[in-house]
């Protein structure tokens, strides 16, 4: 079943993949990597990623219906209740903990600073957490994340992303 949202995920995608600019400006050093051209360990460590998230999402979007119902049982029209729903959690079916863990926790893997990581220097974490779904076709996993109204991280005093 197609997750319910309100909004286009195009949307979602075009704000997403400008955030993170918004605190730590881009320098072009790792851009555009895709996932056919990455090393193993990147496509492993995105593999992975997709499997957990399609796990979370499974879970989020059971939970999200069920908010969904809640809404229609106190007597809204489908439509109501799911705008209720989105006025309660804005982040809909993205505000599931299962998936911000997923996206945090990846998120910070894509980012490690470590030269021996899977992902040092090679593509900012917002180009491999969604822009490659969308590249493998993963339509409900960007629909999910897109729901997103921005990426659960920030920087820490040492410019580093926790």
């Amino acid at each position: 079943m197609p997750l319910l949202t309100l909004f286009p995920m195009e949307n979602g995608i075009a704000r997403l993949m400008v955030q993170p600019s918004d605190i730590l400006p881009r320098s072009g050093r790792r851009a555009g990597l895709k996932e056919y051209a990455a090393p193993a360990r990147l496509r492993e460590l995105f593999a992975g990623y997709r499997n957990d998230l399609r796990l979370a999402g499974d879970v989020a979007s059971a939970w999200w219906e069920g908010t969904v119902e809640a809404q229609e049982a106190l007597g809204l029209s489908r439509d109501e209740a799911l705008k209720e729903a989105f006025d309660t959690r804005l982040a809909g079916p993205a505000a599931h903990p299962n998936v911000v863990w997923v996206v945090r926790s990846y998120w910070l893997l894509c980012s490690d600073t470590d030269p021996s990581s899977a992902a040092f220097g090679l593509a900012y974490p917002e180009e491999i957490l969604l822009l490659w779904l969308i590249d493998a076709g993963e339509t409900e996993l960007v629909r999910l994340i897109a729901c997103m109204p921005y990426w659960p991280i920030g920087l820490d005093e040492n410019g580093n992303w926790c």
